[in-house]
Order: structure tokens, then C-alpha cells, then sequence
């Protein structure tokens, strides 16, 4: 029997914009292959505050990599093993700098470091002329959602980004920064982590295992360096389907439900079907 071990990325992949899934048939099947030894985790730019429910709701078996490789997990009681040495805490940094972004841009807004997921589920978020949230969770990343009553602004997060870049840069913290393509929130992390280094090192924690990595972005479709296979669902960029192993003509979470059945009759020679 084959041992995988398959990582999921969490936004545009496990979930749409909205912070939900567009089908309820996924915990089944991954129960379902669970029990043929397969194991579940995340490779995910989120906090681990941010993934527990995420993990609870889908029925997830496996180590999760957190804020973009920073550290990992082994299960979600396990202590931390951090990937790289004495990362940078950015959570007043990354105040800070967003409001030096505002004051600079005379922008009138409402600003708060708190809890995304329920902002951007919040009903309230469409009467909001303009709104910049900050996960409240990270401490060794950053990740920040614009929104104009209710819809993503996309001309500002990539201002934003622009800001960043060279805010971080004259602090001398060797931050990378990005306004992701799928889901248009600004990210930044130390620049010398990613999720393909994250698969890199933990490979010696699961020697005997095959790494398949499950994503929408160009952040996923770098895993493909280190994974020994890699999947994507019918929403991913164009350049991210190119990469794959094999490409789901459903999004989001029909997705993921589509690719693993793939992955049960192609691995594990079942012929079944959810």
C-alpha cells in the first residue's frame, strides 16, 4: 500500500472568496482514502488560529505548514518546529505600516487588526465605504483584504503592495511582498521561506511518504519543484494549470473532490467514485 501524503492549500482551493466551500462532499472522501493511508495537512500562508476550523470541518489527518513554511505542525496539538531561524515578529510592524500607508494616501477608512474570515463573512462588510483588514493572528507574516462595500479593491491592494515593498525594504527586514492574482488580498513573508522550501525540509519528517500538493496559485505551482505530484482546480491561473499533473475541471471544492478521486483510482487502483 502506498503512503501519500497530500497538502492543500486553503484560499482558492479548499474554499472560495466567500470563506466557504462550494460542496459538502469533501470530508467523505477524504475519510475514505484516510483509511487507505493516506494522510491530509495544509500548506497554507494562514495562521494556525486561522486553519483549526479548517482542519476540524474537512476531517484532516496530517501536519499542517503554516504561514507560508515559517513552521509546521505534526498534528494540531503538537508544538511548533519552525523551519527557519529567529523569524521576525511582524504583528506591530505590520500595523504600523498600514498606517503609514493610509496617512500618506489621506485615506478615509476603517481600519482594524482582527479576525478576516468573520470581516469578510461579516454582513456589515457591504456598507462599508472602505474597510482594510489585517489578520490579527500571524506573527511571522502578514495578510491584508481591501474592500469597497463588500467588493475586493484591486487598484489599492496593488498600491498597497507597492507601499509595502519599499516600506519593508528601508526597514531592512528582508520581507517579500505580493497582492495575489486569485484572491486579492496582500500577503508578505520573510523572503526566504516559501511553501516549496516547507515541502524541501519536512520531507525527512516523512521519509516514506509521496508528496502531492493540491493549489490554485504560482505560489502552489512552485511546490511542483519538490512534490511528486501536483494538482489544480478548474479556477487556478492558466500558468499554474501548465504545471499540473493533472488539472479538475471543477473550482474550489468540487474541485479537491474531483482530484481526489483522480487520485484513488490512479494510485490506489479503485474504481469507485464519490
Amino acid at each position: 500500500m502506498k503512503k501519500v501524503l497530500t497538502f492543500l492549500d486553503i484560499d482558492g482551493t479548499l474554499i472560495q472568496p466567500n470563506q466557504r466551500p462550494n460542496t459538502k462532499k469533501l470530508p467523505s472522501i477524504i475519510q475514505k482514502l484516510a483509511k487507505l493511508g493516506v494522510l491530509f495537512g495544509l500548506n497554507s500562508n494562514r495562521s494556525l488560529e486561522d486553519i483549526v476550523p479548517i482542519y476540524s470541518q474537512f476531517g484532516l489527518n496530517g501536519p499542517v505548514i503554516l504561514e507560508n513554511g515559517v513552521y509546521f505542525l505534526k498534528s494540531l496539538n503538537a508544538r511548533k518546529i519552525f523551519l527557519i531561524k529567529r523569524p521576525p515578529l511582524l504583528n506591530k510592524m505590520s500595523v504600523e505600516a498600514i498606517k503609514a500607508f493610509i496617512k500618506e494616501n489621506r485615506l478615509s477608512c476603517q481600519f482594524s487588526s482582527t479576525n478576516t474570515v468573520k470581516a469578510i463573512r461579516s454582513k456589515k462588510l457591504k456598507k462599508i465605504p472602505l474597510g482594510i483588514f489585517l489578520n490579527k493572528f500571524r506573527k511571522y507574516t502578514g495578510s491584508v483584504h481591501i474592500f469597497r462595500y463588500g467588493k475586493r479593491d484591486i487598484r489599492l491592494a496593488n498600491e498597497l503592495c507597492i507601499f509595502l515593498k519599499k516600506y519593508f525594504l528601508k526597514k531592512q527586514l528582508g520581507l517579500s511582498v505580493e497582492s495575489t492574482k486569485s484572491f486579492g488580498n496582500v500577503i508578505f513573508w520573510p523572503r526566504y521561506v516559501n511553501k516549496t522550501k516547507a515541502l524541501n525540509k519536512i520531507r525527512k519528517f516523512y521519509p516514506e511518504y509521496l508528496l502531492f500538493m493540491i493549489g490554485d496559485d504560482l505560489i502552489d505551482s512552485e511546490t511542483r519543484q519538490e512534490a511528486e505530484g501536483f494538482f489544480t482546480v478548474a479556477n487556478a491561473l492558466s500558468e499554474v494549470k501548465e504545471e499540473a499533473d493533472y488539472v479538475s475541471n471543477k473550482a474550489y471544492t468540487k474541485g479537491v473532490v474531483d482530484i481526489l478521486n483522480y487520485i484513488e483510482q490512479r494510485f490506489f487502483n479503485t474504481k469507485s467514485k464519490l
